[in-house]
Formats: C-alpha cells, structure tokens, sequence
C-alpha cells in the first residue's frame, strides 16, 4: 500500500489522485491530526491509495463516504489549520 501524496494542495483539502471508490475513512469529525497521518485509502486501478494529512490540524469536514465513487480530483475531507498550535505572532 503507497502512500500517495499527489493529492496535497496549498491549503487543507484531501483530494483523490484519480478516479476511484472510497475503501476507508480513518478519522472522525473533530479529530486532531498530523501532516502526513493517515486520513483515508481509496481504491483505484485496482491499487490501494492512501491520502494524508496535509498539515496539523483538525478535521472540519469529511465529504464522502465507504464505497462512494469519487473523480479525479474530488475533494475527500478537509483538514482546518490547528488555531493552538500556532504562536501569538501568528494569530495577529
């Protein structure tokens, strides 16, 4: 199973590398995550895809579903940036 890292972007969404069905999400709602953790695998081409996070965060949104169909591209979840993790400069 690769981790696939063609779906990271600038900001917080996971999107799927291509066409394919979604075989698993592995965080809930709310969850906190990491850049790079593992946050869902999809099936496409008849390999397992496995999309991270793109940065620390927490969980805002999860748009699909095990055993949905998703396009190229299709945004997956998105990850907001973690407001504790940043310093007071950052915040201003």
């Amino acid at each position: 199973e690769a981790i696939d890292l063609d779906h990271l972007d600038n900001g917080g969404s996971v999107s799927a590398p291509m066409h394919g069905k979604v075989l698993d999400i592995l965080v809930e709602p709310a969850a906190t995550v990491r850049r790079g953790q593992r946050v869902a695998v999809i099936e496409a081409m008849k390999m397992e895809h496995t999309l991270v996070a793109p940065l620390d965060g927490i969980v805002s949104e999860i748009l699909v579903s095990v055993g949905d169909q998703v396009a190229d591209g299709a945004r997956v979840m998105v990850i907001a940036d973690h407001p504790n993790e940043r310093t007071a400069d950052e915040r201003k």
